[in-house]
């Protein structure tokens, strides 16, 4: 999608569901996150605007999404497991929903709190110092395939990040003859400019019609099935060396004629764990989970720290104001007026030192049996608007009736 087309997507799904939401998409998964609304409302807003029935989605709510997060960009839920290219998108898109608007600052803290865990998750797990991303094993597999020749017929299908990408890194090694196949040439070249320039954009007819030359192929499809099969076969009748990174695979080996080279997203997950350590599949991920369990914790140490914190501001600023009320209501009593505000004061200290959990009978039984020298209808007064506060109070923690 273009960003016009993904703007109108996210609006259209935050009106639907009445709540901000977060879209991100990689070329193995698509993820969203709303906030305020349950996992079913917002696959109702998915499956409403999209138009699609009965998708197979994934679920998860509360802390199970912070988690679910973590593990996706610290590259626990990758086919290359601990890659680094899912991050930088990751980040990306955060940018973006803050930048156009919606996602609030308030909800995109739990995006700054996912980055921050994610940088104790791989330094943890040494992501940072042995784990190849998917760009950085294309780019060596080109590098070796290029080696030693001349010019070759590249052409990339597709026109989206990784396949931009692929454009790049065949312009780095000298490459001129790029072709890429878009299904709208047009709205693909309108979103690489200057990449458009230095290579050929074409729909898949129209380059078979012009001859299909090609010595190395790039897939970058996102598909949900092989897109060449043995009853579709890729056309090209010189020999072909097929790079495929999509998943599920857009290519069968018997899409391709004998001679022809197919590396496939098994030989891209089997060569990336024979780089830097020898990856135990099962046991580095069972250690991941245990890295973010303990991230968690602090995690949920520093919002409740927030969360009391806020608490406390608030209750102080609130019984600052009713005092004030308290003081208007009873001027002209010279004794009771002058204790009003460190009385409110006092109150509050006690409310939080409750954390907000208090019957409200306790609370009326502190103010008046305090011992300041403050008269009985003063101190009803003051009993009898505290419990309406309380009771009204917005984001408190949870107090007794």
């Amino acid at each position: 999608m273009s960003d016009e087309e993904k703007n109108v997507l996210v609006s259209e799904l935050s009106n639907f569901s009445g709540s901000e939401i977060f879209e991100f998409s990689t070329c193995n998964r698509v993820l969203y996150v709303g906030f305020g609304v349950n996992p079913d409302e917002l696959i109702l807003a998915v499956e409403a605007v999209i138009g699609v029935s009965e998708a197979e989605f994934q679920k998860s709510s509360g802390m199970a999404v912070w988690r679910d997060l973590v593990r996706i960009c610290s590259g626990l839920d990758s086919f290359i497991l601990g890659e680094l290219q899912v991050m930088g998108q990751f980040r990306d898109a955060v940018a973006w929903h803050k930048e156009n608007g919606h996602v609030s600052a308030v909800n995109s803290s739990l995006f700054d709190h996912v980055i921050s865990a994610n940088r104790i998750v791989r330094k943890e797990m040494s992501f940072d110092k042995t784990t190849e991303s998917m760009l950085n094993l294309a780019t060596s597999a080109m590098k070796e395939i290029v080696q030693g020749k001349e010019q070759l017929d590249s052409v990339v299908l597709g026109f989206g990040d990784m396949g931009s990408k692929a454009v790049e890194s065949l312009i780095d090694l000298n490459q001129s003859d790029i072709t890429v196949i878009s299904r709208n040439p047009l709205v693909a070249a309108e979103r690489h400019p200057k990449l458009a320039q230095r290579c050929t954009i074409k729909t898949f007819d129209q380059w078979v019609e012009c001859g299909g030359k090609a010595d190395l192929v790039i897939s970058t499809l996102r598909n949900k099935m092989a897109t060449f099969t043995e009853s579709k076969p890729f056309p090209g009748l010189s020999k072909l060396i097929v790079m495929d990174f999509s998943w599920p695979s857009s290519f069968t080996q018997k899409s391709l004629k004998a001679g022809d080279s197919l590396y496939g997203m098994e030989h891209w997950i089997r060569r990336a764990r024979k780089l830097g350590v020898e990856w135990k599949y099962e046991e580095t991920l069972a250690e991941g989970e245990e890295v973010i369990r303990m991230v968690e914790e602090n995690f949920q140490m520093a919002l409740n720290n927030l969360s009391q914190a806020k608490f406390r501001s608030t209750i102080y600023a609130t019984l600052d104001e009713k005092s004030e009320t308290w003081e208007d209501s009873f001027a002209e009593r010279e004794i009771e007026k002058p204790q009003l505000k460190a009385f409110s004061r006092e109150i509050a200290g006690w409310i939080c030192q409750t954390n907000g959990v208090f019957d409200l009978s306790d609370l009326d039984e502190y103010v008046k049996g305090t011992s300041r020298d403050i008269g009985t209808a003063v101190l009803n007064k003051v009993a009898s608007d505290l419990k309406k506060t309380v009771l009204t109070m917005e984001g408190a923690p949870k107090m007794g009736a």
